[in-house]
């Protein structure tokens, strides 16, 4: 389950956490998506932050072996976890592994577990399913990119991103805007600015703004993660 939708389920966990935790109160345009649907698949574009979640996506749907080819970012020294071969440096605090492989359903799930909470910008390429994804990580502050990702899958997958509005369309657009109104800091966290502002729950509003075949509509659901 993708992020936007466990935050409108109310399923957060540490990796949603996470991806909210970079930002203070107000208001951001993230999590953008654009799909168009065939009869036969959909294709999307996305921006940086749904690069984790559409490989995590692609793992638990793909039926048989894959290449994958990318990086894996991390601000640890993470060549023993891997699994794979890999050619592995460090840039400053960041950790690379630079990845080419053929690998089944099951280790893409095992790399998905392990570096959700970190970048994965990997690319997949099979029968059925196709991502690609820039190599390097946005910088804090730039534009977002609407393209830094883009998928062709299965028309079934549909329902992992059109799950509160209807499928009868031919093409769709939805930003997502995170309201922060609130952040929640456990009392441990209290007295450590550093810690407090990692560790706090954003809390306000998801608003979606969904412009499906040139119609916006908008709606909007409370949030804590």
């Amino acid at each position: 389950m993708n992020f936007i939708r466990q935050i409108v389920e109310k399923k957060t966990d540490d990796a949603v956490h996470k991806k909210l935790a970079r930002y203070g109160k107000g208001e951001y345009d993230r999590g953008i998506l654009l799909l168009s649907k065939t009869k036969s698949g959909i294709k999307l574009k996305a921006s940086w932050d749904w690069s984790n979640d559409l490989f995590g996506i692609v793992a638990d749907n793909i039926k048989k072996s894959a290449e994958v080819k990318g990086k894996i970012i991390a601000p640890r020294d993470f060549k023993s976890e891997l699994g794979v071969d890999s050619a592995f440096s460090k840039r400053g605090k960041l950790y690379t592994a630079e990845i080419e492989a053929n690998m089944t359903p099951e280790q893409m799930k095992s790399i998905y577990d392990k570096f959700k909470h970190d970048f994965l910008l990997l690319n997949i390429k099979s029968d059925d399913f196709k991502l690609s994804v820039k190599n390097a990580i946005p910088k804090p502050g730039g534009a977002i990119k609407e393209d830094f990702c883009s998928a062709s899958l299965p028309l079934d997958s549909l329902d992992e991103f059109a799950f509160d509005f209807d499928k009868n369309f031919s093409e769709a657009k939805i930003v997502n805007k995170f309201l922060i109104t609130e952040l929640v800091v456990p009392k441990q966290y209290e007295s450590d600015f550093a810690m407090a502002r990692l560790m706090a729950k954003r809390k306000g509003k998801l608003v979606r703004v969904i412009t499906v075949d040139g119609k916006e509509v908008k709606k909007e659901y409370a949030m804590e993660a």
